[in-house]
């Protein structure tokens, strides 16, 4: 699928060129289509939002369209022929203003553009007042995780803070699309409306995020817990989101990362040349590298079948995410190495936050606290049940020997160094290492 997005003005001509044959065939004559908005009375509307989108390589387009104030409007099957003008008169039916819910398209994509000139009044109406608010939310994991809990919590909690008024609907199994697509898409296409995703992929928009990807500082997560409540520490990752688009509602664990395998490992050389899936992190593959073994990045989707079929021979993740993928299955050992720990963060963007009043705002504040505090409360509680999964399930639990693990601080303190000047901030690294194992 392609698309295209415009905001329609009736003060300006809006006459839009589109490809009338699939990307390959670009030779071909474009058609060019001509909108003009009314209400249902006929008087011109002044601003719209139109998404004009070809779900396939057919010339079949499907036009969407908003106004603020208004019905959304969807044409489905409009067709182009090759340097025709093709004209569309469309009439759009009001809301009335107590029943307005604001959509996704209305709230994002609306205000971003300078020709909107009536946007501003309609969100003054009811500055301190709850509106009725429909959005969505991303998880890349299956129900059943932490991470798909922390999401559900949330969105629970903004339901009932809202009396009903502000729903989200979760959407899991990475039908948004895999972590990194919904980190980008977020900012880039402002949807999904938040997300709920571990800190790894998103290093290459919020660097600073490479702080947790920092190998072998944290083992006990109660020492790890007062490093991220910290006032000082989560205000600096919360401003590095917010430099980058994003704004950071909650920030939790899921305890450590650890790894699993088909054969045992016990000492440092037992890494040498093992072939292991990680995220797709240039400070995670580095790690990994450092130990030797031969790294291939996948998205968490393609773990189970490329394990089944041996394209990989272990992986690394969570006690929750191992259990609820079923990587038992296909793994015989999990090694205790908690070289990581395993950061969740609940997020929305800049856009969004901002175009929320005062009292949704602190609707959507609360129901991340409680979201947060129930995550990591449960990651506690289900830790001893998902290691009884796989245990039951045929996996053999490895302690590492204290000598390997520190064979692996070794290893990897040229990373130490290089992920500090990715980082740029050393008080920031400081403050993360002040509760910290790390010798």
């Amino acid at each position: 699928m392609y698309y295209w997005d415009y905001i329609y003005s009736r003060d300006k001509n809006c006459i839009i060129s589109l490809d009338t044959s699939p990307k390959k065939f670009n030779k071909m004559p474009k058609g060019y289509l001509d909108i003009k908005i009314f209400t249902s009375d006929g008087t011109p509307i002044k601003n719209a939002y139109i998404k004009i989108s070809a779900p396939d390589e057919f010339n079949e387009f499907i036009i969407n369209i908003n106004a603020l104030g208004y019905y959304p409007t969807k044409i489905n099957n409009v067709q182009f022929r090759p340097g025709s003008l093709c004209t569309l008169n469309v009439n759009l039916n009001p809301i009335p203003l107590k029943n307005q819910v604001l959509n996704h398209d209305q709230i994002i994509n609306l205000p971003k553009y300078e020709s909107v000139q009536n946007i501003q009044n309609i969100l003054e109406l009811q500055q301190d007042e709850v509106r009725n608010l429909s959005f969505s939310l991303g998880v890349d994991s299956p129900e059943d995780t932490l991470i798909y809990l922390y999401a559900k919590k949330f969105t629970d909690e903004v339901y009932r803070l809202s009396d009903g008024k502000i729903k989200i609907e979760i959407f899991t199994d990475a039908k948004l699309g895999a972590d990194r697509e919904m980190i980008k898409s977020i900012i880039q296409d402002g949807y999904p409306d938040f997300i709920v995703q571990t800190t790894a992929p998103q290093v290459d928009f919020v660097p600073k995020l490479s702080v947790f990807d920092m190998p072998m500082v944290y083992s006990d997560v109660n020492n790890l817990r007062n490093t991220i409540r910290n006032d000082v520490f989560f205000q600096k990752i919360s401003n590095a989101y917010s430099d980058s688009g994003y704004k950071l509602l909650g920030l939790s664990d899921i305890l450590f990362r650890q790894m699993t395998s088909n054969k045992p490992i016990q000492n440092i050389d037992d890494f040498n040349e093992i072939k292991i899936r990680t995220i797709q992190n240039p400070n995670h593959i580095a790690f990994w590298e450092s130990l030797g073994a031969t790294v291939i990045p996948l998205p968490v989707s393609e773990i189970y079948p490329s394990l089944k079929f041996g394209y990989i021979d272990s992986e690394e993740n969570s006690y929750e995410v191992i259990a609820g993928f079923k990587l038992y299955e296909v793994q015989d050992y999990l090694i205790n190495t908690k070289h990581l720990p395993h950061i969740i963060s609940l997020i929305t963007s800049n856009n969004l936050y901002n175009s929320l009043s005062t009292a949704e705002k602190a609707i959507i504040d609360e129901a991340a606290t409680i979201a947060t505090l129930y995550t990591c409360r449960m990651a506690i509680e289900r830790f001893e049940e998902r290691e009884q999964i796989l245990i039951d399930n045929g996996m053999t639990i490895i302690d590492l020997p204290e000598e390997t693990k520190q064979a692996m601080k070794s290893a990897a303190l040229p990373l130490y160094e290089k992920i500090r000047e990715i980082i740029g901030d050393d008080a920031l690294v400081d403050t993360y290492f002040q509760n910290s194992n790390f010798i």
